[in-house]
C-alpha cells in the first residue's frame, strides 16, 4: 500500500463517521423540535429577539399561565433597586405582578423598607418615590 491508498482509506473512514454524527444530531434535534411544536403559543409577536404577548391576559381559559412579555412590561431583576417616579422607568400607578418562573407562584419584593411575599397575578399600587426591589427571582410588572 502506498501513501495515496492509506490517505483514501482514512478520508473514507472520516466521511462515514461524519455521516453517522450528522444522522445522530439530526435525529436528536428533530425529536426536540417535534416536542416544541405542541408548546407554541398564539398571539405572540417577536421583535428584535424579544417575545411580546399580544393578548394581555395572565391566565387563559385552560388555566395556563402567560409569562411572555407584553410591550409595556417592566422587568425587575433581583437585588436591583428601582425608584418609582414620573421620569423613571417605573411610573406611579397600579401594576399586576407576574413571576417569570411558572413553577413559583409566590415571591418576595421589597417596596419601601419592608419585604413582603406576593403571589402571581396580584395587583399593587406604587406611589412616587417608593423603592422597589425584587428579592429572590425576576419579576414582571404589567
Amino acid at each position: 500500500m502506498d501513501i495515496y491508498q492509506i490517505l483514501c482509506i482514512v478520508l473514507g473512514i472520516l466521511c462515514v463517521l461524519l455521516i453517522i454524527a450528522f444522522c445522530f444530531i439530526n435525529y436528536k434535534y428533530s425529536k426536540t423540535l417535534r416536542g416544541m411544536k405542541g408548546r407554541s403559543v398564539e398571539d405572540v409577536d417577536i421583535k428584535g429577539n424579544v417575545r411580546y404577548t399580544i393578548n394581555h391576559t395572565v391566565v387563559d381559559e385552560e388555566g395556563n399561565v402567560n409569562v411572555s412579555l407584553s410591550s409595556k412590561d417592566i422587568i425587575l431583576t433581583p437585588d436591583k433597586t428601582e425608584i418609582v417616579g414620573v421620569k423613571n422607568r417605573i411610573k406611579p400607578g397600579k401594576y399586576t405582578i407576574l413571576t417569570s418562573n411558572e413553577n413559583e407562584q409566590d415571591f418576595n419584593i421589597r417596596i419601601g423598607k419592608y419585604v413582603k411575599t406576593y403571589s402571581h397575578n396580584q395587583s399593587i399600587v406604587l406611589s412616587e418615590g417608593q423603592e422597589v426591589t425584587a428579592i429572590n427571582n425576576v419579576v414582571i410588572l404589567r
